[in-house]
């Protein structure tokens, strides 16, 4: 996915940045309980602000992301579940 980082995002940066934009993806198996990837995600996303204390990444947590486009491996049934609840339309 091509991204740009602004100017002026960074000390030294006059132009416009033309990036590679590379999603963070959590991966378990597929034997991983429903229940325990529900509330991991439910988690990761229902306590963003304590996880952007841990690590400012965290900030772009959001489940407009969370889409059939944008995966690269199918979404484990447990966060489809949480996903579904949220109103998104997820595989």
């Amino acid at each position: 996915m091509r991204d740009i980082i602004p100017a002026k995002s960074y000390p030294g940066q006059d132009k416009d940045a033309h990036v590679t934009t590379i999603w963070n993806i959590l991966v378990t198996g597929a034997d991983t309980p429903d229940q325990v990837a529900y509330d991991i995600v439910k988690t990761m996303f229902e306590k963003k602000e304590d996880m952007v204390r841990v690590h400012k990444e965290s900030e772009n947590f959001d489940l407009k992301y969370q889409t059939n486009a944008a995966i690269v491996i199918p979404f484990h049934p447990g966060a489809v579940k949480y996903f579904r609840e949220r109103g998104l339309n997820v595989k």
